[in-house]
């Protein structure tokens, strides 16, 4: 019996320990003030950041003025959020941009990692159109026409102005209160001058000639001045303009425009203009304009015409000069300001 009853009194004492836990639970529960000293435990391995994102960029504008490009120099970053300060936005690690206009705009970058930390940095970049370079001022090799050597080692002037193709070169002579100093076109003759300058596509040029003529004679073919720009884009199909320092170093024929055809072609030319004899034997200064085009190169070409069509030295051309010789002192090309 004495077994039995000690038995008894552990049930006893074990069901008394359960129902006093129960109502200590119970009594924790209802009590808000118990409630209040409650905490969240951390998760398993959380850890301060340690390495938090740092955000930057440089900024750099491309050739065409509205659009810039950013490069991302950020650190501890895993995400990028871009505002270009005109309400577009991307999400690349680099950013690119096309303004609508002049202005100025902060550009923000928002770097964040996978911790949720976030770091901005800004820039303010200037819009602006870029003025337009200066227009290229032709290189003349001898534009005052004065005797030089050319290619072949002939004492003649102008070898900087040959184009055999179409012409024959004109003959130095003395002129202007000069000595070997103008450029000669003879009467009833086939003269010419012909050279290619660099220019500035899509630009007003004027072109400024001196010229002299001899007094008329019979009126029957009076000579006139033929002032003449050749595009570039009238070249011998495959030629590439080459520009030289000295006269000497021209070739005589075979390049740029290679017959008279060619040089006659309405297409190819950019000037054309005549100049009546005057009727005195001063020299004149005859300026023209002209637009350059989609073309970087042209040809500058005078010669005298109005011949009856039989020259008297003839090189194998069907045109010549008219009944007086034509002197040519100097010739300028020059941007429109």
């Amino acid at each position: 019996m004495k077994n039995i009853n000690q038995i008894k009194k552990r049930v006893y004492t074990a069901i008394m320990s359960v129902f006093a836990m129960v109502a200590v639970v119970t009594i924790l529960s209802c009590d808000p003030t118990i409630e209040s000293l409650s905490y969240d435990l951390p998760e398993a391995s959380s850890k301060a950041d340690a390495t938090p994102p740092t955000a930057s960029f440089s900024a750099s504008v491309t050739a065409d003025y509205l659009t810039w490009t950013f490069g991302n120099t950020s650190s501890s970053a895993t995400d990028y959020a871009w505002d270009y300060g005109d309400g577009n936005t991307s999400i690349g690690v680099d950013g690119v941009n096309t303004y609508s206009g002049e202005g100025t705009y902060t550009v923000t970058l928002t770097a964040s990692d996978k911790l949720g930390v976030t770091s901005t940095f800004s820039l303010t970049v200037e819009v602006v159109e870029p003025p337009a370079p200066a227009a290229i001022t032709p290189v003349i090799v001898n534009a005052d026409f004065d005797k030089q050597a050319k290619s072949s080692g002939s004492d003649c002037t102008c070898s900087g102005w040959i184009n055999k193709s179409l012409g024959a070169q004109g003959e130095s002579s003395s002129g202007n209160g000069g000595s070997d100093n103008v450029l000669k076109f003879d009467n009833d003759e086939q003269d010419l001058t012909y050279q290619e300058v660099e220019i500035t596509p899509n630009t007003d040029y004027t072109i400024t000639v001196v010229a002299s003529f001899k007094s008329i004679e019979t009126g029957t073919f009076p000579s006139k001045l033929e002032i003449r720009v050749l595009s570039g884009s009238g070249y011998e199909s495959g030629y590439t303009p080459a520009y030289f320092a000295t006269a000497a170093e021209y070739p005589q024929d075979d390049f740029g425009y290679t017959s008279v055809a060619q040089m006659e072609d309405t297409d190819n030319n950019l000037l054309v203009s005549l100049v009546d004899n005057p009727g005195n034997d001063g020299y004149n200064t005859y300026s023209y304009s002209f637009n350059t085009g989609n073309n970087s190169s042209v040809a500058l070409l005078m010669r005298g015409v109005n011949g009856d069509g039989t020259p008297s030295d003839d090189k194998g051309f069907l045109w010549n000069s008219g009944e007086e010789e034509i002197r040519v002192d100097s010739i300028v090309v020059e941007p429109v300001e």
